[in-house]
């Protein structure tokens, strides 16, 4: 597959799937290295309408057969977390390239088998924890390493959404169903945590505390209540492994919320960075004051850290960062490089999750 375009295949690249349609395939047009050959849906009418709409020679409602198809050489996994298990099992006999959306699978021992499969096989694998490659994400990863803040002594980052509370429609509904594994400590935190221990470094020891205020939930579109038995409210103390305390503070269904804070302080200096929504979608804005600084001041990305087309240097980041993810990856698969993270990062990501879930459910502190 060396230097030659790199033809894709998404399952989940309907017309009416948002995230697929909205990011994965948007960032394809804008790579010369990718080309979208292929989609998959749950059945062949929408598959056709879909291929239609996104310029793909082929359409699938069958997983095997797109992953085996001679015009696909790497498959996205871009559909409901529930069934992303079954989704990897179908392609890993294939021995193409994979990525997947997070999270990786409904619980750690889902992720940790499917992990075994592309380790086994000896495929590149790609998990969708895009926040990494944002550029701000970046900078700052360079920033601390370099000393602009000096040493860390703490970190504090705050996310509030309006969504995963106690409002929704049919289809979310999966959302507030904790067999499920997508609610908002795994997409939320998942995505916030994976970002923030990539900027400050691993948690080594932690204590949280979760709630549910928001016991049933109201599906507007049908005018159903049904019982939830996820959580809205996510708090979180610990020491990362530079030494630093750490809090993280996750909520849902905030009527007026104020986006994303997150504040690293340091012996010699500052960086402030904010958002409006969750961390992997982007519009992020950066502060800092360093040490011979009297106050903050805005940080300009340097364009270095645009690895993407220049034509998406204004996009918000929904698209950049995917894209991104995409023109790294594609280097793995080219060059045998290890830029994106991979299933095994979502395993130790899942871990963390779990760890935050036994202290909140135990009182205990957990070390990692």
């Amino acid at each position: 597959m060396s230097n030659k375009i790199i033809r894709t295949g998404i399952i989940g690249a309907s017309i009416h799937n948002g995230w697929a349609s909205g990011t994965h395939i948007p960032a394809i047009e804008h790579l010369d290295e990718f080309k979208l050959t292929a989609v998959g849906t749950s059945n062949m009418e929408s598959a056709k309408k879909s291929a239609e709409a996104f310029h793909a020679d082929h359409a699938f409602d069958n997983m095997e057969d797109l992953a085996h198809h001679a015009d696909v050489d790497m498959v996205v996994v871009s559909i409901n977390v529930k069934e992303h298990y079954n989704a990897v099992k179908a392609m890993v006999p294939a021995g193409k390239p994979i990525y997947c959306e997070w999270p990786l699978g409904s619980n750690t021992a889902e992720a940790l088998e499917m992990q075994e499969w592309v380790a086994s096989a000896q495929m590149p694998n790609a998990i969708g924890l895009q926040a990494r490659q944002a550029p701000a994400i970046q900078y700052v990863k360079d920033l601390l390493e370099k000393g602009y803040v000096g040493r860390v002594l703490s970190a504090h980052l705050k996310i509030s959404i309006e969504g995963m509370g106690g409002v929704g429609d049919k289809s979310t509904a999966y959302l507030f169903d904790r067999q499920i594994g997508g609610n908002l400590l795994t997409i939320v935190g998942g995505h916030n945590l994976d970002a923030f221990t990539y900027m400050l470094g691993d948690f080594t020891e932690l204590s949280a505390l979760t709630a549910q205020q928001f016991p049933e939930v109201e599906l507007a579109d049908i005018q159903k209540v049904i019982k939830k038995t996820t959580d809205d409210q996510i708090l979180i103390a610990g020491k990362l492994s530079s030494g630093a305390a750490a809090s993280v503070h996750i909520q849902g269904g905030v009527k007026h919320q104020t986006g994303l804070m997150l504040e690293i302080f340091g012996d010699k200096g500052t960086i402030v960075l904010s958002a409006p929504a969750s961390i992997q979608f982007g519009s992020h804005q950066l502060r800092g004051a360093g040490h011979a600084d009297k106050e903050l001041r805005e940080l300009v990305i340097p364009d270095s850290y645009y690895t993407a087309p220049q034509s998406l240097k204004e996009d918000s980041g929904l698209v950049l960062n995917v894209a991104q993810a995409y023109r790294k990856f594609g280097q793995d698969i080219q060059e045998g490089t290890s830029l994106t993270p991979t299933f095994a990062d979502a395993v130790k990501l899942h871990q963390l999750l779990d760890a935050i879930e036994k202290s909140a459910r135990t009182g205990e502190r957990q070390f990692l």
